[in-house]
């Protein structure tokens, strides 16, 4: 008989986004004449560009009337360069360095088939699930003693303390994961925090990989759009990005990751390069991201596009100010969404985030994801999403006058 694999086993927690969908329709059926305003997954609401969908049309007609087959495995030349010429060809990188994907959650996940599994990693708390769960499956952890802290991972709290972002840790690791604009606290990492996580991972020869699905998000002046921005992280870091968020692809799925030539990790008494590997784990795994969609993704950079597409940006950005001036209006205490679309919520005093979730969604019929589903530290909170429109930001401001 074949044999399951055991590390699934240690994984006690749900994931929580199919149990905010049970919950969501349980009530629906509860309450079939009431709107339900949805602020929990961070989907977006607006339709694709209209140069996007031109692209993406003329690509699919292009398909019918010439053979394109199979793509390279690591994405289009034509697709690479656009990003290196609108993204990052002032920081340094090249196309060789630009791997292109079906969306950032693979890239966070797969990069670990080319990392040992003695790696010790360090996990923000809280943060977005797959990064634990995946270390978890992949057999990185011993099962935990109590809870869901697991001996092997080294936990970077996200509090009020550290500002609600990741700190680095007195003790080393190896590999890194970050995520800024971060999600669930919309907080975002400044160049000084850069730079100090930065010599942090030269010091520890740890690698950084950095989620940056909300870029496109990011207003503040001292907060860097790349970590590449920073001197020396082209040594220690691999950036992510996605077209998810910025040109509205959540239904099409593409991201591409951006692994320099420069990084090395230890094999033996060797140093080997991860864009070595990287590479060739994609071309053993992958048969890349369609051809319509690597056209539709390459438009999304023209400037004609990124017009379009800002103003969608710019509207989340108004909607999630809305949300947390309404808040704030009420007495309510939050925090983020100013360089990201979502507002941490602190449930009031000895309110746990479910028992907050589920008055939010039953008494106000709003929905949010319960702070606790993104770590232990993410208890006492909810996360509200500023993906939705003027008149959903507005009623939901009219509700709040309810709590």
């Amino acid at each position: 008989m074949s044999k399951a694999n055991p590390h699934y086993q240690k994984i006690t927690r749900e994931y929580i986004f199919p149990i905010i969908d049970k919950e969501l329709e349980q009530v629906r059926e509860e309450h079939p004449n009431k709107k339900i305003l949805n602020f929990g997954v961070g989907d977006i609401v607006h339709p694709l560009k209209p140069s996007i969908v031109k692209a993406l049309t003329k690509a699919c007609t292009e398909m019918g009337e010439k053979v394109v087959g199979y793509g390279p495995s690591t994405g289009y030349h034509f697709l690479k360069k656009a990003v290196i010429d609108s993204e990052y060809g002032k920081y340094g990188i090249k196309a060789s360095e630009v791997f292109i994907s079906e969306g950032t959650i693979n890239d966070c996940v797969n990069l670990l088939d080319i990392l040992d599994v003695d790696n010790e990693i360090a996990i923000p708390d809280p943060a977005y699930p797959s990064y634990l769960d995946a270390a978890i499956m992949d057999g990185r952890t011993r099962a935990a003693k109590k809870g869901n802290d697991f001996p092997d991972i080294i936990y970077l709290p996200c509090t009020e303390e550290t500002g609600f972002l990741p700190r680095p840790p007195k003790k080393g690791c190896d590999v890194i994961y970050l995520c800024s604009p971060h999600n669930p606290t919309g907080m975002a990492l400044t160049r000084s925090d850069y730079e100090q996580w930065i010599d942090y991972a030269k010091e520890h020869d740890a690698l950084i990989i950095l989620d940056a699905a909300y870029e496109c998000f990011i207003r503040s002046d001292n907060v860097p759009k790349s970590i590449y921005e920073v001197k020396g992280a082209k040594d220690v870091a691999i950036e992510l990005r996605t077209f998810s968020k910025s040109a509205g692809f959540t239904g099409l799925r593409c991201a591409y990751s951006i692994v320099p030539e420069a990084i090395k990790a230890k094999l033996g008494k060797e140093d080997v390069s991860l864009h070595k590997l990287w590479t060739q784990r994609q071309n053993a795994k992958s048969n890349g991201v369609s051809y319509p969609v690597q056209r539709a993704a390459e438009a999304s950079l023209s400037k004609k596009a990124h017009e379009e597409t800002t103003e969608d940006i710019e509207d989340y950005l108004i909607q999630t100010k809305r949300l947390k001036d309404g808040l704030r209006d009420h007495g309510q205490t939050c925090y983020g969404g100013d360089d990201c679309p979502y507002i941490w919520w602190k449930c009031p005093e000895g309110v746990s985030s479910w028992d907050f979730f589920r008055h939010l969604l039953n008494e106000l019929h709003l929905l949010c994801i319960p702070g606790a589903g993104f770590g232990k530290r993410g208890e006492g909170y909810v996360r509200l999403s500023g993906f939705t429109n003027e008149e959903a930001a507005k009623e939901a401001v009219k509700r709040l006058k309810k709590l």
